[in-house]
């Protein structure tokens, strides 16, 4: 790593702490309107003429591939398709230029990923640009990407299967120190769709990496978190199989769902990662960053993990979800990052939950397809 991605993560550890220290005198910014008005003027406000599009209005204003593939194709859906594309634009001239893909670019430009590799970097960005119809900057930057492509298979594939190596990478849980977690494993599924989309060249068909998603990590009833084959209904592990498209069966989806509810893991609203009694027998070791803000990836509730688990439900399943966070919108002026498990606004001595995330297109997105009457 070098010196400048460190300084990059220290200075996005400063504004956390600063801004904690801003919140707790001033409280978080409001947005003036209704939900859906209050959206609209925070995916506005994430937009950055120059950059493109940012993770949210406080500590995290800076692009994350994760966190922008989750909302691209709601972004697209609100008519918010220039902006989705100078996004992807900055973001890939940014990364050649680097001569890497991280999970994120500082305000200063400097790609980075959090503690580790990323595997979901280039899974993600791959994925982002094949839905929102974006194949010819894929092809202005093929043999940038192919490079890239090979580092992935070296750093994240196991040397006899198409599964993730055990040892630690960055995730949607960068907290959890899991062993090939079921998250990595569909980012590979994920990197082999879309390299045969795209002709680049990966050792696995993408058949060949469904299959070992589910040989591995399919117990018959829910997917496990990790490797390690703990009997614990793990969020993100029954998510995003699904949400990716690379699952496609329907009675597995099905058998998902009822599991993450028979966990309560959507209760009060989606979606833990784990809920508060398996959170204390999970066999993950948690990264020193949790002293400071404890429990943020265990127990406490998500709100982009609990967006794209609404995405999988149906409609009549998903309603009183929608509308609850409509609520959540509506008691805080603006779209929070995380709650505590209690429903609260995530705070401990060192962090408070981010704000005006661009989460809330998902929201709005979905909304719309509800038939709520939505306006640029």
């Amino acid at each position: 790593m070098s010196f400048s991605q460190k300084r990059a993560m220290l200075d996005a550890a400063a504004r956390m702490y600063n801004r904690k220290r801003t919140v707790s005198r001033n409280g978080f910014k409001k947005f003036s309107g209704t939900p859906e008005e209050i959206c609209l003027q925070i995916i506005k406000n994430n937009f950055d003429e120059r950059t493109g599009f940012l993770v949210s209005g406080g500590h995290f204003r800076e692009f994350y591939v994760r966190d922008f593939a989750f909302c691209a194709q709601a972004l697209c859906q609100l008519g918010f398709e220039k902006e989705v594309r100078c996004t992807l634009s900055y973001v890939l001239a940014i990364f050649e230029k680097n001569q890497t893909i991280e999970q994120s670019i500082s305000p200063k430009g400097v790609p980075y990923s959090f503690p580790t590799y990323a595997p979901d970097a280039l899974a993600l960005l791959l994925f982002t640009l094949q839905v929102t119809n974006n194949d010819d900057l894929v092809k202005k930057h093929h043999a940038f990407i192919q490079r890239q492509v090979d580092r992935f298979v070296k750093t994240v594939l196991d040397k006899k299967a198409p599964l993730p190596k055990t040892r630690r990478f960055s995730s949607i849980r960068d907290h959890a120190g899991r062993k090939g977690s079921c998250y990595d494993a569909t980012m590979i599924a994920v990197v082999a769709f879309a390299c045969e989309y795209f002709s680049f060249t990966f050792p696995y068909s993408k058949e060949q990496t469904k299959a070992a998603i589910i040989k591995h990590y399919w117990n018959g009833t829910y997917f496990f978190s990790d490797l390690q084959r703990q009997g614990i209904v793990v969020g993100d592990a029954n998510v995003f199989p699904f949400w990716t498209g690379i699952i496609t069966d329907k009675n597995m989806l099905k058998s998902a769902i009822l599991s993450i509810r028979a966990a309560q893991l959507d209760n009060p609203f989606p979606l833990r990662y784990v809920n508060q009694l398996d959170k204390k027998h999970e066999k993950s070791r948690l990264h020193a960053a949790n002293l400071f803000a404890s429990d943020y990836e265990t127990d406490s509730i998500w709100m982009h993990l609990g967006l794209c688990y609404l995405d999988l439900l149906e409609k009549e399943l998903a309603a009183p979800h929608v509308e609850k966070i409509g609520e959540l919108i509506e008691k805080y002026s603006t779209f929070l990052e995380v709650f505590s498990d209690d429903g609260s606004p995530f705070s401990r001595p060192f962090y408070v939950t981010d704000e005006g995330m661009l989460w809330c297109s998902k929201w709005l997105s979905l909304k719309k397809i509800s038939n709520v009457k939505c306006q640029r």
